[in-house]
């Protein structure tokens, strides 16, 4: 079994916890130009997040949960790199930003943002790469620029929107649809990919437009918006392979080839009547390739009545294994290699213990894996019983077993793995930032999972709204509600856990319950109270909506007890108690309440639900509300 990192709160913790006043602060920061490189402390633990915004170029670093305590802070630095920016995005987070000069960008999969210590991070750029003339016709390059000009393409801000990666194409969006309605389709001739996108919105700039790309084996690129049909259609090499499609948590859209651009790498680009985009040759070329001298993963698999995962090298691997706990997913990486073409894994039925499992290819030869558990299943421990080998325990049941360090010498089955690399992942974009090695502030156990009741203890049913394929609205950049309450769910049930109370959860996982389902499981199982969790819409076209509301049908107690909680320590709009016919709150039997903890569709609501920091300030007042209800009736 994973070792527990969690702390144990008592009642007065959470209270002190949760106080604005224990934020962290910023103590030093500083820009080293001969190294590219950003370094800063803070005087408590943070896991910084990091995006690349266009238009111009500029990496984001955000630090939740830290505050700058002093004026914002510009500093000139020159040449690629025009400045750094340091200040107060919002009361819960520090934002540091690292300004290209204009015409410049980088790859985001070669910015490595890494901690040293839980409070000492650096943030190390690659050269920024010149791809545009500077917006400013008047405006010279800086010092130590290319000599060399890339044309621009024909919209005169394309490749603000577009960018080539070494792992396939970048393309900025203002709204994105889902993955699962991603429709990609191939022309008889195999000169053409049309991708449909239901519900994603391109930039202006970019919408009617042909891009001359002439890289991976793509010749011209054309994105249009007619009739609410968003299309991307991708002239390409008679041998290219298919490309697909995935959004990005960070907003945008990654194209990469099935797989992996290793497939593209001695293809020759289709003839282009465009404007070339730019002359750079992918990273990747068949000379690195040839040099690789690392691990291949030929296959995953589950061994042993499926009580153990298996993956398979060619030859020695190193890796570490840990939880996301805000994902909830078993996250496994492996150094200095890469995927077989021919990758094996298993088929996941309706009664895997494993729920989802996606395996990609990252920048730097790495290969992350990630496994999310079903309902009632829990990883163990992570071992490497031979030296290609690798194997994670799978428990189906939450008795303690004894550890397998030993794999079965006979051949197993192998069916064909049912993602390519790269699926879903935000390659080219997502900035990778693994938590330090040292920190014991990312526990390493798992979200809290559903147990049998235990006759005579408090329960509290926690319901996240929907999940699978009911996304809940769809807000601010594309974020969905069921990502956001979901976190917000797992910390309430957790809070309470650690105060004695048991909880049970509508659901551990992204996964559809009826509202029927919902009600009769928290009926049968005795709960003394319901709690369901919302996020709110207004509709896009309302971003000036925002704040909490707290529903009840019958006694509006508990949702009194709650909304007291939330106001007295998160800083977000009161909306009110409001009673309402909610399907959930009229057939549930206890007490129970539905809390909206704000609208994804909001400016500033959305940019705090989408912080870990403030959901589990949210969570934390949402428990303790919980708490003081039980208190005051004795339950």
């Amino acid at each position: 079994m994973p070792k527990l990192y969690g702390l144990i709160f008592t009642f007065l913790a959470l209270l002190l916890y949760a106080s604005p006043a224990q934020a962290g602060k910023l103590l030093f920061w500083r820009f080293e130009s001969a190294n590219n490189r950003l370094v800063f402390n803070t005087d408590s633990r943070v896991q910084p997040t990091a995006q690349l915004i266009p238009d111009p170029t500029r990496v984001v670093i955000d630090l939740p949960g830290i505050t700058l305590g002093r004026p914002t802070v510009n500093q000139s630095i020159g040449g690629k790199v025009s400045g750094i920016r340091v200040a107060q995005f919002d009361s819960y987070t520090t934002r540091l930003v690292i300004q290209l000069a204009p015409g410049y960008t980088v790859d985001p999969q070669q910015v490595k943002v890494r901690g040293i210590s839980p409070t000492q991070w650096t943030v190390d750029l690659p050269t920024p790469q010149f791809v545009s003339q500077p917006t400013n016709p008047n405006q010279p390059p800086p010092t130590g620029s290319p000599q060399s000009r890339f044309p621009a393409p024909r919209s005169s801000q394309g490749n603000n929107n577009f960018q080539i990666t070494q792992n396939g194409f970048f393309i900025r969006t203002e709204r994105n649809g889902s993955n699962g309605s991603i429709s990609p389709k191939r022309s008889e001739d195999g000169k053409t990919i049309i991708l449909s996108l239901p519900g994603a919105v391109f930039p202006n700039e970019l919408n009617g437009q042909t891009l001359a790309v002439n890289q991976y084996g793509v010749g011209d690129i054309t994105f249009s918006q007619a009739s609410g049909n968003p299309q991307i259609t991708l002239e390409i090499a008679p041998d290219s392979p298919d490309w697909q499609a995935s959004y990005s948590r960070l907003g945008g859209l990654v194209l990469f080839p099935r797989g992996g651009i290793r497939a593209t790498e001695n293809l020759t680009a289709p003839p282009s009547t465009g404007t070339p985009l730019s002359t750079l040759s992918p990273k990747n070329s068949s000379n690195s390739i040839s040099r690789f001298s690392g691990a291949t993963i030929n296959s995953l698999d589950l061994v042993n009545n499926s009580r153990q995962l298996i993956v398979q090298a060619d030859r020695p691997v190193r890796a570490r294994g840990n939880w996301n706990r805000l994902s909830g997913t078993y996250e496994i990486r492996i150094e200095n290699a890469q995927l077989s073409e021919g990758l094996k894994g298993p088929q996941l039925g309706r009664s895997s213990p494993i729920y989802q499992l996606r395996i990609r290819q990252e920048q730097g030869n790495i290969v992350i894996i990630e496994a999310k558990p079903a309902v009632g299943t829990r990883f163990g421990q992570f071992s490497q019983p031979r030296s290609d080998l690798l194997s994670l325990e799978v428990n189906s049941s939450f008795g303690s077993r004894n550890p397998i360090s030993s794999y079965p010498g006979s051949t197993y089955p192998r069916t064909s793995y049912p993602s390519t690399p790269n699926s879903g992942s935000s390659s080219g974009v997502a900035i990778n930032i693994p938590p330090p090695a040292n920190s014991n502030s990312y526990p390493t156990d798992s979200y809290p999972t559903n147990r049998p009741p235990v006759k005579g203890q408090r329960l509290v049913f926690i319901d996240p709204g929907h999940g699978g394929k009911d996304p809940g609205a769809i807000g601010q950049g594309g974020i969905q509600e069921k990502d956001v309450i979901f976190p917000i769910s797992q910390y309430v049930a957790q809070y309470l856990q650690q105060q004695g109370i048991q909880t049970m959860m509508a659901r551990t996982g992204d996964y559809f319950v009826s509202l029927k389902g919902r009600t009769d499981m928290a009926n049968r199982a005795g709960a003394d109270l319901f709690v369901s969790i919302h996020a709110n819409s207004m509709g896009v076209e309302r971003p000036d909506i925002n704040g909490l509301e707290v529903y009840y049908f019958g006694d509006r107690g508990l949702a009194d007890a709650i909304h007291r909680s939330i106001l007295r320590t998160v800083n977000v709009g009161d909306r009110r108690v409001r009673k309402a016919r909610f399907y959930v709150l009229r057939n549930s039997r206890m007490p129970s309440t539905l809390v909206e903890v704000g609208f994804v569709t909001g400016y500033d609501d959305a940019a705090k639900l989408t912080n870990p920091t403030y959901q589990r300030q949210m969570a934390q007042a949402i428990a303790r509300g919980i708490i003081e209800y039980m208190q005051q009736n004795r339950l």
